[in-house]
């Protein structure tokens, strides 16, 4: 054991520096180069140190990601003290060495020696689309591939596995699948496809105990992942409230405005980025299948697989159009499929130098130039804030340290409160005239919490354009309701006039 962790430590370390390098610069909103902290970031700051405080999810603290993700924030804050960007920082190096081991072990198993290119081919693809990092789709690409090597293990073979030895790999599925889906249902569409894929292929091959051992196996690791969240949002009296939130809420959002799929496939770099993404982990599916001897497509395991790597790719590229948003950050759902492509070909490419040199060469001047501009739009970001966080800092103060349980920021950029380390006294803390767009209820009850039991401090983000408008029910109970204590920035801070 002692000597077999020596001959791989080597192989470890390079995967922790190459992720802690990538993070440094990629993982912009929490870097301690100087984080640009960013807006979804924000919110889950946020919400990871309400939580760590003793809010209740959904119920005190809303967002409409899965409750994975709110555990998953409330961990770091809960460490650290609360509002800390690198105590995040410090997860996504976590997961980012997880997903590059995951890679690695991919890469050897698919027969390609050099898994260091297969960490970088992997880097590669997913620097572009980080967005300033924190965000589900980077954690939920960790269990995606975890899923893939899973179904790579049991299924890329030449024949078809025991079906007892197919058992565990499903399990394995099963709960990299729920795990994927509590950080965000569509993030589970990829391995969904996936699985209907091999099961499909199982059935067509008539291999009916095969298919019993894994059905059996993948719905006991999605009960198992699942079982300890249900427990906790039951726990805290927030299950309803969950699936509220983290499906029904999530697919109206999706469906608020925004230009059509076809044209944001066919006429955006968005769409263009998800097609390439799509046709390397087809042509990898594709190149792997074609490794049989004398080029046959038999139905084996191998085929099988491959046959159900593209119905995957199909459903990773669904899930990143569901939305009508199309931020660069949903095609993260396509990078575990494209980079296990890439493996692929490289593995059905001959083993020269030559071959190694050119892909490396390529992966590395992808990663310079990606950092390069990830680092400028972080600078660029930092300047523009300015006087922003000293501003947030300024007008909370101005609030009674007695009286801050009783405050709240309307409308506000969500950084706000990090800047502030201030926590909303409402549950819609962020934008909530965006949430509202996708239930109207939302301001329903916005307008009843401000009626019945109005904060007694609010920030008011105001000076310029922001759509859509105030709700006039809301915009009244503020003219009324409020006086004005002070304003910094494109901020201003009120105070609940006192009853008559």
């Amino acid at each position: 054991m002692t000597q077999r962790f020596s001959r791989r430590l080597p192989s470890l370390l390079f995967s922790l520096l190459l992720a802690a390098g990538f993070c440094l610069f990629f993982a912009a909103c929490n870097t301690p180069l100087g984080p640009s902290v960013g807006s979804d970031n924000a919110i889950y700051i946020t919400m990871g140190t309400a939580l760590a405080q003793g809010y209740t999810p959904y119920t005190e603290i809303f967002d409409h990601k899965g409750p994975l993700l709110f555990l998953m924030q409330m961990i770091p804050q809960a460490l650290s003290g609360g509002n800390s960007t690198l105590a995040v920082f410090l997860m996504e190096i976590v997961f980012v060495f997880l997903s590059l081991r995951l890679m690695a072990a991919l890469a050897r198993r698919l027969g390609l020696r050099q898994d260091w290119l297969a960490q970088l081919a992997y880097l590669a693809l997913l620097g572009p689309l980080m967005d300033g990092g924190n965000l589900n789709e980077e954690y939920a690409a960790c269990f995606i591939l975890a899923a893939l090597l899973c179904a790579v293990s049991a299924f890329d073979r030449e024949d078809w596995a025991p079906p007892r030895k197919l058992a565990l790999p499903a399990f394995g599925m099963g709960a990299m699948t729920m795990l994927a889906f509590l950080l965000r249902a569509n993030n589970a569409l990829s391995l969904l496809g996936l699985t209907a894929g091999l099961a499909l292929a199982l059935l067509a091959g008539r291999r009916f105990a095969d298919l019993g051992f894994c059905a059996l196996g993948f719905l006991c690791g999605c009960a198992l992942a699942c079982a300890p969240v249900l427990l906790w949002l039951g726990a805290q009296g927030a299950l309803g409230e969950a699936v509220y939130g983290s499906i029904i809420h999530n697919m109206m959002y999706a469906q608020t405005d925004g230009i059509g799929r076809v044209q944001a496939l066919l006429a955006t770099g968005y769409g263009h980025t998800a097609l390439a993404l799509a046709a390397l982990s087809c042509l990898g599916a594709l190149a792997h299948a074609l490794r049989a001897p004398g080029g046959s497509f038999r139905l084996t395991g191998r085929t099988a697989l491959c046959l159900s790597l593209v119905l995957a790719t199909a459903a990773a590229g669904m899930s990143a159009f569901i939305s009508h948003k199309y931020y660069t950050h949903y095609l993260m759902a396509l990078v575990p499929l494209a980079a296990l492509g890439a493996v692929m070909l490289l593995g059905a490419l001959p083993a020269r130098r030559v071959v190694t040199g050119t892909a490396a060469a390529v992966c590395c001047l992808a990663l310079v130039a990606g950092g390069a501009a990830a680092n400028a739009r972080r600078l660029s970001d930092l300047a523009a804030q300015g006087s922003f966080a000293e501003d947030a800092r300024t007008l909370y103060a101005l609030v009674p340290e007695d009286e801050r349980d009783s405050f709240m920021a309307y409308r506000v950029e969500p950084k706000w409160y990090v800047y502030a380390k201030a926590l909303p006294c409402m549950r819609f803390y962020f934008l909530q005239e965006i949430l509202a767009q996708a239930d109207p209820a939302v301001m329903d009850e916005i307008v009843s919490a401000f009626e019945q039991n109005p904060p007694r401090w609010l920030v008011l983000f105001y000076q310029r354009e922001f759509g859509p408008p105030y709700d006039e029910r809301v915009a009244q109970i503020f003219e009324t309701s409020y006086e004005f204590v002070d304003a910094c920035g494109e901020y201003q801070l009120l105070r609940l006039k006192d009853e008559p």
